[in-house]
């Protein structure tokens, strides 16, 4: 046994250094955030609602997630909150116009924000719900943000 403890120790110190480089190309193929801020990415699913990114302060965080609360009728535990708050965080103009367009989302919409822009991909972009939706995320992220509803694929 004694003889086969340094193959052991080496062998082990070979698994460790893989499991290393594997964990160094995962985060390392990680995407990149926006230049100036972190995105804010929805997806209305599954009876849930999954809320990424990050946003600049608590208050908000908290908006979005009594949204997507009371859009699932009290079920906290179908709210997956990702948010990061981090001061360089993308701005939203008005928490509570987005945390309203969570209220009005349907299942399998998706909504991604950028740097300077934003999209909603919902069933009809044309409905009258969904022109609700696109003036509450006008006014959640301001006028400087190019706003898209887009047809879900």
């Amino acid at each position: 046994m004694k003889k086969n403890r340094p193959r052991i120790i080496a062998l082990l110190m070979l698994v460790l250094a893989a499991a290393a480089g594997i964990a160094w190309a995962f985060a390392a193929a990680r995407p990149a955030l926006p230049a100036n801020g972190a995105a804010l990415e929805i997806r209305w699913h599954g009876n849930g609602i999954i809320l990424q990114g990050a946003v600049r302060d608590a208050a908000t965080q908290h908006a979005l997630v009594e949204g997507a609360t009371a859009r699932l009728g009290g079920e906290a535990d179908q709210v997956v909150d990702w948010l990061d708050i981090a001061p360089e965080a993308l701005p939203v103009a008005d928490a509570a116009a987005l945390a309203s367009l969570i209220r009005v989302g349907q299942e399998g919409w998706h909504l991604q924000r950028r740097a300077a822009s934003g999209w909603l991909a919902v069933h009809s972009p044309d409905d009258a719900r969904s022109a609700q939706a696109g003036e509450l995320l006008q006014r959640a992220f301001g006028p400087d943000v190019t706003i898209r509803l887009v047809p879900l694929p």
